[in-house]
């Protein structure tokens, strides 16, 4: 879906590991390559001393960040292991531009690039690290895909990692690894993935050619009861609604759902008056052998499906 960030060259590895990062917390997924199906070795779960990707990055930011990152790598730290970090959607976030014509050089490209989405964050261009990629055309229009972070912060996060002794083979979205791993199921026909994490959520569109078209994310406001679910439906449905209004032969054909089984549930319900079909929500259980080891709650899924990147 989208280039890496960090890439490293690869031969058989000893073992399969998925890093998951939010602000205030870190899990890290360990697997033992098989056959048929990967083994869970252990799941980590590091709380931060510092939270993460808010204000500017600091000392101490960093130095919470390599000590989680060291407790949480133990088993593949100092192996040949195939490693895979998320980063959450608001931190490296996505967009798919529609241009009446595509800049021919990569130098142009990532110029347009710096300039919409500091224009989209109201800040210096200077201060972001963009990659992209071309998605081919839709009528007339070029598409390309885009993602930009925080440059300060995507380096804390490279020498956190360094620092830790962990050699990452990619470096991506959450939403990158969520529909890389699906993909196959999802692109049957044109849908719509909404993603529940522990500090945000994300709402991934993509075509009839399998091609991912728009991306809206949002952090989690944590209103009482089940009224934060109802808000995400509502603003889920409006997203979709401008979404296929805004170009002729757009549609949704189906939504799907992944997150914590509880509000995955609760999702299901609130939509059931909204859709024609019901959601569907999506599981990695048969994914993995796992006994005794519990990954559905907080970032263990996201980890989960970082870890299982080919």
């Amino acid at each position: 879906m989208s280039p890496s960030w960090t890439r490293a060259w690869r031969c058989a590895p000893a073992s399969l590991a998925g890093i998951a990062m939010a602000r205030g917390q870190l899990c890290a997924v360990v697997l033992a390559p098989g056959t048929s199906q990967p083994q869970v070795q252990a799941v980590h779960m590091q709380p931060l001393a510092v939270p993460l990707f808010e204000g500017d990055p600091s000392a101490a930011a960093e130095d919470a960040l390599v000590q989680a990152l060291s407790a949480a790598s133990g088993e593949f730290r100092a192996r040949y292991a195939a490693v895979h970090v998320a980063l959450p959607d608001t931190v490296l976030r996505s967009s798919v531009f529609e241009l009446d014509e595509l800049p021919r050089s990569t130098g142009l490209r990532q110029a347009l690039m710096r300039w919409r989405f500091a224009r989209q964050w109201q800040r210096s261009a200077d201060s972001l690290d963009c990659r992209g990629a071309v998605l081919g055309q839709d009528g007339a229009a070029h598409l390309l895909y885009a993602q930009a972070g925080d440059s300060a912060w995507l380096a804390c996060v490279r020498r956190a990692l360094k620092r830790a002794g962990v050699v990452p083979w990619s470096l991506n979205a959450a939403a990158v690894y969520r529909f890389n791993h699906f993909h196959a199921e999802l692109t049957r026909a044109a849908g719509a993935l909404l993603a529940l994490d522990p500090d945000n959520w994300s709402l991934l569109l993509w075509d009839a050619q399998g091609r991912v078209r728009q991306i809206v994310t949002r952090l989690r406001e944590r209103q009482a009861g089940g009224d934060e679910l109802q808000a995400i439906a509502a603003e889920a449905e409006r997203a979709i609604l401008a979404y296929v209004q805004a170009g002729s032969g757009r549609q949704v054909g189906r939504l799907y759902l992944t997150g914590a089984p509880g509000e995955a549930t609760a999702l299901v319900r609130a939509f059931a008056s909204r859709l024609r079909e019901p959601a569907v929500v999506l599981s990695l259980e048969s994914a993995v052998l796992a006994h005794g080891v519990t990954l559905t709650e907080g970032l263990a899924p996201l980890a989960l499906t970082a870890a299982l990147t080919a």
